[in-house]
């Protein structure tokens, strides 16, 4: 059983991950620190290979850390537009979005090093287009947790406890 963490840039996928998987003594894996270690920068990858083959290499990365047991997975923001993505995470446990504001988003992705689709500085009408048309595959999560005003440790807390009362349930069975 795995829960993998999904939602848009700034959501805070790969340091709230790193908390959770602490908590419940599961591992952790980051799906574009795996692309990057295989393939070099993600930038990199879009400049000279586009956005297409990225996908592509992102479909890899995500089955491959899907057939994984007891893990927490971190995938890229745009990794749930690939109904592929999204079947295989849900066929090996749970899915969690990590949900914020564009404004927040704008806020946290800002000067933090180039991102292929919104660059260095993003654009407010970049990030919310990007998100609305993310939002249908956001959806199709298992829960969905707020982070907007809580620190990475407490998001874990709340989605480690939000696990336990499933497995608790007999939910843990699919």
């Amino acid at each position: 059983m795995n829960i993998a963490l999904t939602g848009f840039m700034g959501a805070g996928k790969s340091t709230t991950g790193r908390h959770l998987a602490a908590l419940l003594g599961f591992d952790f894996v980051d799906t574009d620190q795996e692309i990057e270690r295989l393939y070099g920068p993600i930038r990199t990858i879009f400049a000279e290979r586009g956005e297409r083959f990225f996908r592509c290499i992102e479909e890899r990365a995500v089955r491959s850390a899907s057939l994984r047991d007891k893990s927490v997975i971190a995938v890229g923001g745009g990794a749930v537009l690939s109904a592929r993505n999204r079947r295989a995470l849900k066929a090996t446990g749970y899915v969690v979005y990590l949900a914020l504001s564009p404004e927040e988003a704008c806020r946290r992705i800002a000067g933090r090093g180039e991102r292929p689709l919104v660059g260095d500085s993003p654009q407010f009408s970049r990030v919310r287009h990007l998100m609305v048309r993310r939002l249908r595959a956001y959806g199709e999560c298992d829960v969905s947790v707020w982070v907007e005003g809580r620190s990475p440790p407490e998001v874990a807390t709340l989605i480690a406890r939000w696990f336990e009362s499933r497995q608790a349930q007999g939910a843990g069975c699919r």
